[in-house]
């Protein structure tokens, strides 16, 4: 497992065109998580979210500020990455995607530890059949398996699910919490939505739409959950709560605190109704399933 440490880290990218200004994609990122800890970033789209990723798994370096990842014993720690779509080689078979991630080594063991992983995402029976021949589902598990092949200190995670039908998604999710009790590493999560992240993780940071942590939140609820649990649906509400004041205070500042315009205010009402009403029936929706299974 591993201590990734965030200190003040800023990424801004420059122009691409002339007469354009430079872009603030994140802005002084500061925490740590450390061990056999799920965290999850969430936030809007365009916030940083994954530009935050890419600096941990340093396909990007950051403008200022630094980044430390080290395993137990503090020396380099080793990393998955789970990307929005699978990015399985489509003329390789499912066994040999995670094989070509393995390092060197006999050839029948680093296929008898990927035949290992294969089996926990629960599909040894596919290692065989090429990307081509898989549901979207059964992909991304293809994916996870080779992100987690390579026994990982920390596993990040892009919007893993974002690109997968409901049902599907909902299932992947259940299955992750399960995977990750398993492997026992540090997981550092992105996302959008906010039932995603109660459900998932042990400790959320919203990110605000100019790229900054806004909250850090721990979630103390018991694993296995599901996202119709009465407490998972509360706390949901509760965080989307924090979404809208957090637009609210965005809002104010952009009019240098005289509040926010007529149509920003509209929007932001809109939003709140949209939301509550929605977390409510959620409540209820938990609310029955309860009812029904006790």
């Amino acid at each position: 497992m591993a201590t990734l440490i965030a200190d003040n880290v800023r990424k801004v990218f420059p122009p691409k065109f002339g007469g354009q200004s430079p872009v603030m994609a994140i802005d002084n990122i500061t925490f740590e998580m450390r061990g056999h800890t799920f965290v999850s970033l969430v936030g809007p789209s365009g916030c940083g979210k994954s530009t935050f990723l890419n600096i941990v798994s340093q396909v990007e370096k950051p403008t200022n500020g630094k980044i430390e990842v080290k395993g137990d014993q503090g020396g380099e720690a080793r990393i998955g990455y789970v990307f929005q779509d699978p990015r399985l080689l489509p003329w390789k078979t499912v066994i040999d995607n995670i094989l070509y991630v393995q390092d060197g080594g006999k050839r029948a063991e680093r296929k008898e530890r990927a035949n290992q992983y294969l089996k926990l995402v629960g599909l040894e029976e596919a290692s065989s059949m090429y990307p081509g021949q898989l549901s979207g589902g059964m992909q991304q598990r293809v994916g996870i398996a080779r992100a987690l092949s390579i026994s990982p200190d920390l596993l990040l995670m892009d919007e893993p699910f974002s690109h997968l039908d409901a049902i599907t998604a909902r299932g992947m999710r259940e299955e992750l919490q399960r995977l990750w009790n398993d492997a026992r590493a540090g997981v550092l999560f992105v996302t959008h939505d906010v039932m995603e992240a109660v459900l998932l993780s042990n400790r959320v940071l919203i990110m605000s739409s100019d790229g900054v942590i806004y909250k850090d939140l721990s979630i103390d609820l018991d694993y296995p959950r599901l996202q119709t649990d009465h407490e998972v649906v509360k706390l949901q509400a509760d965080i989307l709560e924090m979404f809208e004041t957090m637009e609210e205070e965005s809002a104010k500042r952009r009019t240098n605190g005289n509040g926010p315009s007529t149509a920003e205010a509209k929007t932001a009402a809109e939003v709140a109704t949209d939301s509550k009403a929605s977390a409510k029936a959620a409540t209820e929706r938990a609310i029955a399933e309860t009812e029904k299974t006790s």
